[in-house]
């Protein structure tokens, strides 16, 4: 995909479609469209030679906006719901402008008090769906009903809490609009590729960037845990075929049978060794590229080649010019 087409970007403010207004004053506009663990966010810098913008154009905190992306007479992606941030306004000798950011976190109640307290006779599923409902997101993706008598949030602010839980039982969780959507980690890392990138790709801009880990990372995890009452030692081990060496990962955590044991002990072994090979690419803007899919690097990559999963893409329109910057950790 050649940059020839003229980028597209649709604005629509509580309900009111915007887009009109909004196109001539565009100077900058950013997406960025996180896999695991932060809000989205969506950017804009305006031009504001008239004052519209600082005037009763203004976005208001807390507005509701949603945004679209993509080129003129071709393909638009829905870039989701957002809630303004403070605008800010500035400028000098009439190249005056608008800033003002929005996010997918939707933090209509408080989120960064930390919190202690237990829950009994519980699941994983029913943890997530009680704390996500206090913060007022709804929960979607399949999760593991894995059972526990006792489970303890330990000074942590709740989307922490879940952020947790979530790596330790192998799943990412995306902030989008007032949901939290899970996927599980095996099944994102086994799709196939959606897009064979060589150096020779004319989507390809540089600079590029490629890297392999030589430390902290791990070929097995293993749990160990003394059951205080009754005095049991809970074991559970998993290796990473992948690796021939490595260190081992050793956790001392509460769990109350193998099974935990052997399931935390992935989780922590999956999320310690995730950056073990990552990249990143700059291309010539391409709104499919999000969050969450599979593209491989081909041969002419060397021993960087192979498949990664899109932890981040970063789409940017600079004053008419749309690039999508891809961070990147091999599967």
């Amino acid at each position: 995909m050649s940059q020839l087409a003229e980028p597209f970007v649709s604005l629509i403010v509580n309900g009111i479609d915007v887009g009109a207004d909004f196109a001539p004053h565009l100077l900058d506009f950013t997406w960025t469209d996180n896999l695991h663990g932060k809000a989205d966010e969506i950017a804009a810098k305006l031009r504001d030679d008239q004052g519209l913008w600082r005037g009763p154009w203004r976005p208001e905190e807390n507005d509701e906006v949603e945004a679209a992306l993509g080129y003129v007479g071709g393909a638009v992606v829905p870039c989701g719901s957002y809630k303004v941030d403070i605008p800010e306004a500035g400028g000098s000798r009439g190249n005056d402008s608008l800033n003002f950011r929005a996010t997918s976190a939707y933090p209509d109640k408080d989120q960064r008090t930390q919190k202690s307290k237990g829950s009994e006779n519980t699941n994983l599923k029913k943890i997530i769906e009680e704390v996500a409902k206090n913060l007022g997101y709804t929960v979607s993706g399949d999760i593991e009903e894995i059972p526990f008598k006792y489970k303890r949030q330990r000074r942590e602010r709740d989307l922490a809490y879940i952020k947790r839980l979530a790596e330790d039982y192998g799943y990412f969780v995306a902030i989008k609009h007032k949901q939290l959507v899970f996927f599980k980690r095996e099944e994102l890392e086994k799709a196939a590729p959606v897009r064979l990138f060589e150096l020779t790709d004319p989507d390809l801009l540089s600079p590029w960037r490629a890297k392999e880990a030589t430390s902290k990372t791990y070929k097995a995890a293993k749990v160990s845990y003394l059951d205080p009452q009754s005095k049991k030692l809970i074991k559970g081990e998993v290796q990473n075929l992948s690796s021939k060496s490595g260190d081992v990962l050793k956790i001392d955590e509460r769990v109350e049978n193998e099974d935990q044991a052997k399931k935390l002990a992935k989780g922590r072994l999956a999320k310690a060794n995730e950056n073990k090979r990552t990249a990143s690419l700059k291309l010539v803007g391409n709104p499919g590229m999000v969050a969450g899919l599979i593209i491989e690097l081909g041969v002419s990559f060397g021993k960087y080649a192979g498949k990664y999963l899109i932890h981040k893409a970063a789409h940017a329109v600079k004053r008419g010019n749309y690039t999508t910057k891809l961070e990147l950790k091999g599967v």
